[in-house]
């Protein structure tokens, strides 16, 4: 099937009981499988309550997904892995994950090095979700900058407990807007250094807003206001 979809643009799959998985590269040919989809510029995925991958890391053959623009996984409470670590980002501009309860990070340290157009990431309702960027110690990425992120959501999110827990130096030079809702297990926005030029203020509910000079020390703050701490 795929053979056939080199010129999709677009994707929208819902309400699919069945489907665990989007794309199946098993058997497929390696050496032109990375050109396959290269032209797809949206994935929406919804209420897809069997999928747990959308391939699966263990395939010989990748996904060329450099066109890809937007990426939607919506009510799929199977999913355990959103992409393999191998998979390249370079254009994608909209990252939206809600309701996927079964995830505990979003993407790997090489994914998150690779979003350097990511205007708005949302993530909610994701109930077992850690962190975003997993904390992978074997890999060798130490720095992750996001260059035009500028809207960033996490909302309930009930066992994050920070965006990393490792050592990565992140910078956000265009983040603005963000909100940070019903989270209340984040103590730390990231243990290691971390620039946020732009950002002054960061939403907690609707029209509050919180900011104690930097967003490490804002988030903490908030944490110790929700269980009482002062």
């Amino acid at each position: 099937m795929l053979q056939r979809l080199h010129n999709l643009e677009k994707l929208n799959v819902r309400r699919c009981s069945s489907v665990k998985e989007i794309f199946q590269l098993e058997g497929l040919d390696e050496e032109n499988q990375a050109q396959r989809l290269g032209r797809l510029r949206e994935i929406w995925l919804r209420d897809l309550p069997a999928l747990t991958h959308l391939w699966k890391e263990n395939s010989k053959s990748g996904l060329d997904l450099q066109s890809l623009e937007s990426l939607e996984v919506w009510n799929c409470d199977s999913l355990i892995s959103l992409v393999p670590c191998s998979v390249s980002f370079q254009n994608l501009d909209t990252l939206d994950v809600w309701s996927c309860s079964s995830l505990r990070s979003l993407i790997s340290p090489s994914v998150a090095k690779s979003l350097v157009k990511l205007r708005k990431l949302k993530i909610g309702g994701s109930h077992m979700m850690e962190e975003v960027v997993a904390n992978e110690g074997g890999e060798a990425v130490d720095e992750i900058a996001f260059y035009k992120l500028q809207h960033m959501v996490l909302l309930c999110l009930p066992n994050l407990t920070s965006f990393n827990s490792g050592g990565y130096i992140f910078s956000f030079p265009s983040l603005e807007h963000m909100v940070v809702e019903e989270c209340p297990k984040m103590k730390i926005f990231s243990p290691s250094l971390m620039t946020t030029p732009k950002l002054e203020r960061v939403e907690v509910a609707d029209d509050e807003w919180h900011w104690h000079n930097d967003l490490n020390t804002t988030i903490h703050n908030l944490f110790k206001k929700t269980h009482g701490m002062y």
